[in-house]
């Protein structure tokens, strides 16, 4: 039987690799792969660069587009120890965490992406092309973007049934959504949101619902775009995380159907260390094209109530639970929700208070905002901020990880830099 071992890397890539097992593969006592880890970045130098890859979960996902049975897997050192780089390990930390501390997090997220027929994409020296064909054939213009498709209602699209494949197949491995919507996006964007689970499980989701997306659009022939500004006149894509903490049966979030103590406080982390949180929750050189006034980004370090002009929000029917908007689908789900937790957790620790809520559309009243800072410009922003401000990921991320993501990302930002794009020829060849 085909065995996929499914694992993640450092800047939020799922790997696969795939064995023939002999016997019954549901017994998975002893499975295993050595890995390079060397070729991974940020993980392991090659004079030592062993890493084992093995289940964690004893659940296969299945699905008829691929054969074999895939499981969600981890990074084991030689010594048979959990490698202390695996994204997912920091989730698995964090629960651990926050048990200790009698807490545990109920997190939810909103992906939001794009369906495109293809992405024909040509990168060289002297030639650069790219062109993504759209199976509506509608492409709006930057004047039509008040005309938006939010919750249309109209026959199914193409795109629609494709989606609908998506999340049948999701289901069939346990994996279930709340609600699926079309976004703001003219260009047929989509918005998928999750139930209720733990940092874990919503890691798992986001990474299998991109792995199945894609296996998928490869046999189906379409594919799914899940960068954060995937067209420049368009609306981006977000991954709105939804957060609550549990004391037992009791949400420390609610008091009385107000935002309790702990709550404001835990805004109040968010707020404190959203800058240095931007390094995982938008991790990439083209998820701060999202971040820029104009496309209904948050670009402030605000809050508010019912507001989703700022970066947090309370959601008005419960006051129970706090979304922080900033993050995008590039960045590592393990990664940014443990982040994103622990910062909140240090807003409670040092009892920071989140000041005023911000009631007015900042989209078109940014005045209102005050002396609110705003979120980076740039990665190159993001991580100078991180390297100053990462104390309050101590108790579950290890320095390691993070001076290994901070120098992994500056080359990044280093490598992007360098390469000459069409619009600067467009902009300034004629000088």
């Amino acid at each position: 039987m085909l065995t996929h071992l499914l694992y993640t890397d450092l800047i939020g890539k799922l790997r696969r690799v795939s064995l023939m097992i002999n016997g019954d593969p549901d017994i998975l006592s002893g499975i295993h792969a050595i890995v390079d880890g060397s070729s991974l970045m940020g993980f392991l130098e090659v004079e030592n660069s062993d890493l084992l890859v093995r289940p964690v979960t004893s659940r296969p996902l299945t699905t008829g587009f691929l054969q074999g049975k895939h499981y969600i897997s981890g990074l084991f050192t030689r010594g048979e120890e959990r490698y202390v780089k695996d994204p997912r390990f920091i989730a698995e930390r964090l629960t651990e965490y926050l048990r200790q501390e009698d807490l545990e997090a109920r997190v939810g997220v909103e992906i939001e992406f794009y369906i495109a027929k293809s992405v024909n994409l040509n990168l060289g020296a002297t030639r650069q092309c790219l062109e993504v064909e759209l199976f509506s054939g509608v492409d709006f213009p930057q004047s039509s973007l008040w005309y938006v498709k939010t919750y249309n209602s109209s026959e199914a699209s193409h795109s629609d049934r494709l989606l609908e494949t998506i999340l049948s197949e999701l289901e069939k491995n346990g994996f279930f959504f709340n609600k699926t919507h079309r976004e703001n996006g003219p260009r047929g964007q989509i918005e998928v949101s999750t139930l209720a689970d733990t940092p874990v499980e919503i890691g798992d989701f986001v990474q299998v619902f991109k792995y199945i997306a894609r296996v998928i659009g490869e046999k189906e022939g379409f594919k799914p775009i899940f960068l954060a500004k995937p067209f420049p006149d368009d609306y981006g894509s977000g991954l709105h995380i939804h957060v609550s903490l549990w004391r037992g049966a009791s949400n420390i979030f609610a008091e009385g159907g107000e935002l309790s103590g702990e709550a404001l406080y835990f805004i109040g982390g968010l707020l404190e260390h959203a800058r240095s949180l931007a390094a995982f929750t938008n991790p990439t050189v083209n998820s701060y094209r999202r971040l820029v006034e104009g496309f209904e980004a948050p670009v402030y370090v605000s809050w508010g109530v019912g507001n989703r002009t700022t970066a947090v929000r309370v959601p008005l029917q419960n006051k129970a639970r706090i979304e922080y908007r900033p993050p995008d689908p590039t960045a590592n789900p393990y990664l940014a929700i443990s982040a994103v937790i622990l910062a909140g957790l240090d807003g409670i620790r040092r009892k920071i208070d989140p000041g005023p809520p911000v009631s007015v559309n900042l989209f078109e009243n940014p005045s209102g905002c005050g002396s609110w800072r705003k979120l980076p410009a740039s990665l190159e922003e993001a991580v100078e901020a991180l390297e100053s401000d990462h104390e309050y990921l101590k108790p579950v991320f290890p320095s390691e990880l993070v001076e290994s993501y901070v120098e992994l990302k500056k080359r990044e930002a280093k490598v992007y830099r360098t390469y000459t794009t069409p619009v600067d020829y467009l902009f300034y060849a004629d000088i």
